[in-house]
C-alpha cells in the first residue's frame, strides 16, 4: 500500500512540473513561469502559481537565460559594460546588431523584426544619431499639423463665402480670401517639413544599418616558445 501512495505522489509531483518555463535572471533568480511571448526588448510571462493572474514583463537585459519546458535553452549572456553597446561578437567575426527599419506609426519611429522598439531601446541603439532622429521627427510632425491647420482655413473659407452669399456682404467674401490666401503656405510649409523630416529619419536608420554591416573585425592568433597571442584588429 505504501508503494503504491509514493507511486501516486510521485506522479503527480513529475505532472506538476510539466508546462514549467524557468527564467533565469542576471542577479541569479529564478522564476518558474509559463511564457506568454519572448520579444526583442522583454519577456512576458505569468507566474506558474497563478496562471490565470496578471501577465508579468522583465526587459531582456535583466534575464541571464531561459529553460524551456521542453528542455531546450536560450542563453542571453552576462550583462557587462561591452555587451551594454550592443556590440556582440561571434566566431565567425561578424557584428550582430538588430537591423532597424523606420516606423512612423511607432511611439520611437523604430521597429526591428516587425516589433515597435520602445524610445528607451531606440535610444541605446542609434546612439549619438538619437537627437537627429528626434529633431526630423519633431519636422516631420510640425508638417503633419500645418497641413491640418491648412484644411482647416481652406474649410472655414468655404464657410464664410456660404455666410456671403445668404447675407450678401462683401466683407465676408474679403475674409474668406483672407482664408483661402493664408492656407497655401500652411500647406506648402507642412508638405516641405513632412517631406523633410521623413527623408532624414530613414536617412538615419540606413546610415545606421550601413555602418552594423561595415564592421568587421580581423582576429589572428600566434603560438609563442612559452606564450599565446591574441591579436584583434577592427
Amino acid at each position: 500500500m505504501k508503494k503504491i501512495l509514493l507511486s501516486i505522489i510521485s506522479v503527480l509531483c513529475s505532472l506538476t512540473t510539466v508546462g514549467q518555463d524557468v527564467i533565469v535572471m542576471q542577479n541569479g533568480d529564478e522564476i518558474e513561469c509559463k511564457l506568454v511571448e519572448v520579444g526583442v526588448e522583454n519577456i512576458k510571462y505569468k507566474r506558474l502559481s497563478n496562471l490565470n493572474g496578471p501577465t508579468f514583463v522583465e526587459e531582456k537585459d535583466d534575464v541571464f537565460m531561459i529553460k524551456y519546458q521542453n528542455g531546450e535553452k536560450d542563453v542571453f549572456g552576462v550583462k557587462t559594460e561591452f555587451q551594454s553597446q550592443d556590440i556582440l561578437i561571434n566566431p565567425s567575426s561578424v557584428m550582430t546588431v538588430p537591423s532597424l527599419i523606420y516606423d512612423k506609426d511607432s511611439k520611437s519611429g523604430l521597429s526591428s523584426g516587425g516589433t515597435e522598439l520602445s524610445i528607451k531601446y531606440a535610444q541605446r541603439i542609434m546612439g549619438a544619431d538619437w537627437n537627429d532622429f528626434q529633431m526630423y521627427q519633431a519636422k516631420r510632425e510640425k508638417g503633419k499639423k500645418l497641413i491640418v491647420w491648412s484644411a482647416v482655413c481652406r474649410v472655414l473659407s468655404s464657410g464664410t463665402v456660404m455666410v456671403g452669399v445668404f447675407t450678401g456682404d462683401i466683407p465676408w467674401y474679403i475674409v474668406a480670401s483672407g482664408l483661402r490666401l493664408t492656407s497655401y503656405p500652411l500647406l506648402a510649409t507642412g508638405l516641405v517639413n513632412t517631406i523633410k523630416g521623413t527623408r532624414g529619419c530613414k536617412r538615419l536608420v540606413r546610415q545606421h544599418n550601413a555602418s552594423s554591416l561595415s564592421f568587421n573585425p580581423e582576429f589572428d592568433f600566434g603560438l609563442g616558445m612559452n606564450a599565446v597571442s591574441f591579436y584583434m584588429n577592427f
